[in-house]
């Protein structure tokens, strides 16, 4: 016989739920997402620094205020990038887009992802260039005021006209007649036609950066002024057209001023002859009303001959100390120099370059 206990029937046992699994498998996934979302960033991150290649120059603009998702549109749109959504996620990832600046962007060649959101973040804005004036080193005023006529910027007289006034010249720190070897030689771009006084003005404060912080004092310190240390300069500008002689050039010109010796300097003599027409005559060589003759007046011309470059202008303060007192052209070495230290030598060398035309 049963009792009571035995009777009564025991509920069905709950099933056990394995906790220490389910936290393991939540753990991998976990893993298995970041792990992919870390391979997604890493691809992107890859996308960005790979150049994608243009068959031509393209400009973007940004507009204020604009979406990064519209901006990128706009990118894949041009042909600037080929994906504006891994383009949006990298901006997301690695960059910050609130810091990209409105304007028209100009790319070329080939730019990277990563290269335009740089230069968008930098503002590097693009400007079309209406005109750009090349001024060579050893031009002289005159020979600017030609080139700018050409341009289509002003008269020839108006620019020579500026470039003598006084108050143009006090204007910019310019203590001489004109300026002469005060308007520095480089290559200028202008985003619109400019006057005759904006491009002179140009000229004239780029030759006061470009010169080198000390070099008045250099300059001093040698028994020169600085316009003295420029007519200097301008004489080695046109003396050689190979980098290497201008301290050469320098210390002949250097070595002569301390024994009184004339500078005997061609390009000084040709820029105080008016109506130059390629040849120096007998009666040029013997002209003493040419104050620029400096095989008859003794020390520097009067002012510049040219717009020296700033490595003739070092080269006056830094010459070489080789001794030479002449130099001629050596025809079996181009557009050098032969360099002596004694006349004989010098008188050879001239016999050989009258031989060798």
């Amino acid at each position: 016989m049963q009792t009571a206990e035995e009777n009564t029937i025991a509920p069905p046992a709950k099933p056990r739920i394995n906790v220490v699994r389910w936290v393991l498998l939540l753990e991998a996934l976990l893993v298995i997402v970041l792990f992919t979302l870390w391979l997604g960033r890493e691809h992107v991150l890859h996308w960005s620094a790979e150049p994608h290649l243009l068959a031509q120059p393209l400009e973007v603009v940004l507009e204020p205020r604009q979406s990064l998702k519209d901006f990128a549109r706009t990118l894949e749109t041009a042909g600037v990038i080929d994906s504006s959504l891994r383009f949006r996620i990298f901006i997301r990832s690695f960059d910050d887009y609130h810091h990209f600046q409105a304007g028209r962007y100009r790319f070329a060649e080939s730019v990277a992802p990563q290269e335009v959101a740089a230069m968008v973040r930098a503002g590097k804005i693009y400007t079309p260039i209406v005109l750009q004036i090349s001024i060579p080193e050893g031009f002289t005023l005159a020979k600017i005021a030609e080139r700018l006529e050409e341009a289509g910027i002003g008269p020839r007289a108006e620019t020579l006209a500026l470039a003598q006034n006084p108050q143009f010249l006090a204007s910019h720190k310019i203590h001489a007649t004109n300026a002469e070897g005060y308007l520095y030689p480089a290559t200028y771009s202008f985003a619109k036609l400019p006057s005759t006084t904006e491009v002179l003005t140009l000229l004239a404060t780029n030759f006061w950066q470009r010169l080198p912080q000390d070099y008045a004092s250099r300059a001093e310190a040698l028994g020169l002024s600085l316009h003295q240390a420029i007519i200097f300069a301008s004489l080695i500008e046109l003396e050689s057209a190979v980098p290497e002689e201008r301290r050469l050039i320098a210390g002949v010109i250097w070595n002569r001023l301390k024994r009184h010796m004339p500078l005997g300097i061609d390009a000084s003599i040709i820029y105080g002859i008016a109506g130059y027409d390629g040849n120096i005559r007998y009666r040029d060589l013997h002209d003493a009303s040419n104050p620029y003759n400096t095989r008859i007046h003794p020390g520097l011309p009067p002012t510049p001959i040219c717009s020296p470059s700033v490595e003739s202008l070092l080269a006056v303060v830094a010459p070489s100390e080789e001794g030479y007192l002449y130099y001629v052209l050596d025809p079996d070495l181009g557009h050098r120099h032969h360099f002596s230290k004694t006349l004989d030598e010098h008188n050879r060398y001239v016999q050989k370059l009258r031989r060798a035309r």
